[in-house]
């Protein structure tokens, strides 16, 4: 019978991970006062395993190594393994020095999921697809919705990328969405009808039209009116371009966290979610300016909801200031935006390209 012995610190994605590839027969956890919120999560994930947990003190070297040495001598006939990924440096000098005099197999799960046998430093590929839910769950997050791109018709994304092309050009459409901000628009509208000398909007029966001076707009949907008065127009280009990379396993568009004192609240929103099976990356939709906020929402959603195996991303219309620039550099939020060079604009499928090349030298 197999026992995994696992220590459980301040990241518990490679606990989970370390479990459910080595698939022992029983777990024995050991966690701190300050980890004891995530060792009830982690138990919540892990089914048909037989664990045992024990709270010990992050810093005390002797306890520690009495507490392992117990696991060992209380369970004789069992075959043991370590994983010491997580937990303090103490709590993994003590629990493999025990290891190493009984000459049991520990190992250590880096950030790109190998499994590394620190007897001789062999390492393994790990072939762990994580489920969003699962990945979500693991941060306490159990309530979430999001849309998929197939629920945007045909109609729809010809009309995300009229409204793409239109915006490259002095359209007179940035004038329009002037008026939509300034009378305050609302998205969810079942009908809408406006006209002045410039512009003439029609939406009812979910028919939508728009006739201005430079251009005309038409469009059938449930999603058309939104498209328009909201940044869901740039959302639904970054999602088409993300779409075809190769490494996208799940991808959500506009993913609702919900709080968990109440679920029919909203707690946080993310335009574009990507799930690697490995790795989360959570996208920022920019239509207009990027603002001080953008950045720390960015900062503290791949903290809280994606930990170690995760990364934001700021997808922006227009460049941003050159402070932000800087900012996301020093946060490690990953940047994209539209440049103008000779009049021309940067073709947005190259995104993907851009992509391989982050997630290959994704460092964490």
């Amino acid at each position: 019978m197999k026992h995994q012995i696992t220590l459980l610190g301040g990241q518990i994605l490679p606990v989970y991970i370390g479990i459910v590839d080595r698939k022992p027969n029983v777990v024995h956890i050991l966690y701190t006062k300050e980890t004891v919120r995530l060792k009830n999560r982690l138990v919540n994930q892990i089914f048909g395993y037989k664990v045992f947990d024990y709270q010990i003190e992050p810093y005390d070297y002797q306890s520690i190594e009495d507490a392992v040495t117990k696991i060992i001598c209380d369970n004789e006939d069992a075959i043991f393994e370590l994983n010491l990924t997580s937990g303090t440096k103490l709590m993994a000098l003590a629990s493999q020095k025990v290891f190493q005099t009984l000459e049991c197999f520990s190992f250590y799960i880096d950030q790109n999921q190998n499994l590394i046998d620190l007897s001789n430093g062999n390492k393994q590929k790990l072939d762990i697809e994580i489920s969003t839910k699962t990945f979500l769950a693991l941060s306490n997050h159990d309530e979430f919705s999001s849309v998929s791109l197939k629920t945007f018709s045909i109609d729809e994304n010809k009309l995300a990328n009229s409204i793409f092309e239109l915006r490259k050009i002095n359209s007179g459409l940035k004038g329009l969405f002037h008026l939509f901000r300034k009378t305050n628009v609302k998205a969810d509208l079942l009908e809408y009808s406006y006209k002045d000398k410039k512009y003439g909007v029609n939406w009812k029966g979910n028919k939508l039209s728009v006739i201005a001076p430079k251009f005309n707009l038409e469009s059938t949907g449930s999603n058309s009116f939104k498209i328009l008065t909201t940044g869901l127009w740039w959302e639904l280009i970054v999602g088409n371009a993300v779409s075809s990379w190769k490494s996208a396993r799940e991808i959500h568009m506009s993913l609702i966290i919900k709080s968990n004192a109440n679920v029919k609240l909203d707690k946080n929103e993310i335009d574009i979610l990507i799930n690697t099976g490995q790795k989360m990356l959570f996208i920022e939709c920019k239509s207009g300016v990027v603002l001080q906020s953008d950045i720390n929402k960015m900062r503290a959603i791949s903290k809280f909801y994606g930990g170690i195996s995760s990364k934001s991303i700021l997808v922006s219309f227009y460049k941003p200031k050159e402070e932000f620039i800087e900012k996301c550099q020093d946060f490690g939020i990953e940047l994209f935006f539209l440049e103008e060079s000779n009049k021309k604009h940067i073709e947005l499928k190259t995104i993907a390209n851009k992509l391989d090349q982050m997630f290959s030298k994704i460092e964490i």
